[in-house]
């Protein structure tokens, strides 16, 4: 099955939800307009990173959120990325799928960033990431600094995900870092990724500037680029869900995990 994909690397305003849900609407018609049924956004784009989330910006957050979701399933797009979230004194930095796959929130993310303090602003998730089963196949997010835990992502694999996101804000000095584990997260668990960071400039830690590099990737099941952009702009591009099972035939790594006793219990 071949379907059409996007992802939208752009400027997150700090603590300007509105701002920011009005640049998501307006990709959201455009991806309307064209047939694309899934989108990317990068990690905590109705925000950014806030040191202190007042309740009234968690409500404003989560009505970003709803109303989004509301625009994406009029045009048929599925909407992955993620937000502050959450029932308790500090959020939860959560995964979301919006639209035609519903209003979803499977995962909270696990591997929170120490340097920039990023747990005194929210609380760590406890479960591993989920794959959900959607109309254009098993999509599986995880958040930014997962990517560097093979631990987290390889439940894309366990999970026989069809296509892995993560939803980023990775500064500019790290940029390579950040597509060469994207591309090896894809080829050890033999899936499509997508990879969206953020552009402009932010403090994470609320102190520290850092710049972005205005990208977002997408990767084939072999690790290897097919599409990408570096300017902030809106990426489209068609995949093809049935290589990942070409290259899980050719290259049998579930089947030689298992016979290696190296399969988790839980299958």
């Amino acid at each position: 099955m071949t379907i059409t994909v996007a992802a939208f690397p752009f400027d997150i305003r700090l603590a300007q939800v509105e701002s920011n849900k009005r640049q998501v609407l307006d990709v959201i018609q455009k991806c309307g307009e064209v047939g694309v049924q899934l989108l990317v956004l990068p990690e905590k784009w109705t925000t950014s990173f806030v040191v202190e989330y007042s309740r009234e910006l968690r409500r404003e957050s989560e009505d970003a959120l709803n109303e989004v979701h509301a625009a994406a399933a009029a045009v048929d797009l599925i909407v992955v990325g993620s937000a502050a979230g959450g029932d308790g004194d500090k959020p939860e930095n959560v995964a979301h799928l919006l639209g035609a796959a519903g209003n979803l929130r499977p995962y909270s993310k696990r591997m929170l960033f120490s340097p920039t303090g990023e747990g005194r602003q929210v609380e760590r998730g406890v479960s591993q990431p989920v794959a959900v089963e959607t109309a254009i196949g098993r999509i599986m997010p995880v958040v930014c600094y997962d990517l560097r835990f093979p631990e987290i992502c390889r439940e894309a694999l366990y999970q026989q995900a069809d296509i892995l996101v993560c939803c980023a804000q990775w500064p500019t000095p790290r940029v390579q870092l950040f597509e060469l584990l994207s591309r090896a997260r894809a080829a050890e668990n033999q899936v499509f990724t997508i990879s969206c960071n953020r552009s402009g400039t932010a403090a994470l830690d609320g102190t520290q500037p850092m710049t972005f590099p205005e990208s977002a990737l997408i990767i084939n099941p072999l690790g290897e680029v097919s599409a990408r952009c570096d300017d902030g702009s809106l990426l489209i591009s068609e995949i093809d869900l049935e290589m990942a099972n070409k290259v899980r035939t050719q290259v049998p790594i579930s089947r030689d995990l298992r016979k290696a006793g190296l399969w988790p219990n839980h299958d």
